[in-house]
């Protein structure tokens, strides 16, 4: 009777450990953060950068596109994004965040002559004084994606103007001259 009830137990278990599935010896998905966006997220100090990309359709000019968020109460920092020697910069208030993509707020950092290939990885160095600066592998898209069709750089216009020029032409004449 005693062995009938430990087998009995043992069954039980092994049922029961069974029917759990995996779940209990593997590791839970919904602990796993997994970046979802096209951009690249970098953190250097107090300023992270997240979904950080460059919008290109020539290859010749580019647009970078990110959110610089300051994690500082106190101070304001002014950020420099460099591509291949070509560095702008951006002020970013304490305790705030610029998103160049949407932000009406603040100029875009065009970078001309980047000389980029759309598809490509770019190192972009992001840095700001005091801090030590980290460079990203930033993806190249171009703005045939809908979501990136008004994000492209436009050329910088000329200020030279050039005006259309009328050839005089002889055209004859019925009346004659009279001397």
């Amino acid at each position: 009777m005693r062995a009938r009830v430990l087998v009995s137990v043992a069954v039980a278990a092994t049922i029961a450990i069974g029917a759990s599935g995996c779940a209990f010896w593997t590791p839970q998905d919904t602990k796993t953060i997994k970046q979802i966006t096209d951009g690249v997220n970098v953190t250097t100090g107090k300023i992270d950068v997240r979904n950080a990309l460059l919008i290109s359709d020539s290859g010749d000019d580019a647009r970078f596109i990110g959110t610089l968020i300051n994690n500082s109460d106190t101070d304001d920092i002014t950020v420099s994004v460099e591509i291949g020697g070509d560095t702008e910069t951006v002020d970013v208030p304490a305790s705030s965040h610029v998103d160049l993509a949407n932000d009406k707020k603040h100029d875009t950092l065009d970078f001309a002559d980047a000389k980029v290939t759309p598809g490509s990885l770019v190192k972009v160095y992001f840095s700001y004084p005091g801090a030590e600066g980290v460079s990203g592998s930033v993806p190249v898209l171009t703005s045939s994606q809908e979501e990136y069709q008004t994000l492209a750089p436009t050329s910088t216009p000329t200020s030279e103007i050039t005006l259309p020029v009328e050839t005089p032409s002889a055209t004859p004449t019925d009346t004659p001259i009279n001397p």
